[in-house]
């Protein structure tokens, strides 16, 4: 869980699935399930409420921020090893995307950027974004590809960025679709062109968080 909130995949205030769905689906028992819950609840990723309503929640936007700012400050150089990592696996995934991917992975592709054409906050772009590329890294056939952008993506915790509606966003969303098309075409080169601005995109972003952060 705490992955796929730092991908962006589970969305800030969001609730979790019930205690049994989730022992489910990782594996594990409830009692192991309760002390990881008590672990997320204590780090502050998530909080726990009592009562009929009650639950355990994703925790809020801001508290979020907060936790990704921390970590980009202890950290630093980190962050730009785990960028490094992620653009270079992300590129590879494009160039072979395009001669691989299948209809499954393409329809789960257009439905990420319908996604972040619908996303009216930072989260749920974020979340659109997350989905597309894990989307990508299944198109190539290579589950080790595969699991190296999802890693990629898990370890790059980041503060929500500008609200969709700012210019980067707008830019952002243009590079996805042109990405898209590529891998539609089967454009290898145009696959990399978009996938090259994305990471300009992304090494501005990780520049700028950085500067605000310290």
């Amino acid at each position: 869980m705490r992955r796929q909130i730092h991908a962006g995949l589970l969305l800030p205030a969001e609730k979790l699935p019930a205690e049994r769905q989730l022992s489910d689906r990782f594996g594990i028992s409830r009692v192991t399930l309760r002390e990881a819950l008590r672990v997320l609840e204590t780090d502050e990723y998530i909080t726990v409420r009592r009562g009929a309503q009650g639950g355990a929640f994703v925790a809020d936007e801001d508290r979020l921020c907060e936790l990704a700012r921390r970590r980009m400050l202890r950290a630093p150089a980190k962050t730009m090893r785990v960028v490094e990592f992620l653009t270079v696996n992300q590129m590879a995934a494009a160039r072979l995307a395009c001669m691989r991917r299948g209809p499954a992975e393409m329809k789960r592709m257009r439905e990420a950027v319908a996604m972040m054409h619908a996303a009216r906050t930072a989260p749920h772009r974020k979340q659109a974004e997350a989905l597309f590329l894990l989307a990508l890294g299944d198109a190539t056939q290579n589950p080790l590809l595969a699991r190296a952008i999802e890693d990629g993506l898990a370890e790059l915790f980041l503060p929500y960025d500008t609200p969709s509606t700012s210019e980067a966003g707008t830019v952002a969303l243009v590079n996805f679709e042109r990405l898209l098309a590529a891998l539609n075409a089967e454009g290898v080169g145009e696959a990399e062109a978009a996938m090259a601005d994305l990471h300009g995109l992304l090494w501005d972003t990780v520049r700028r968080l950085g500067r605000a952060a310290a």
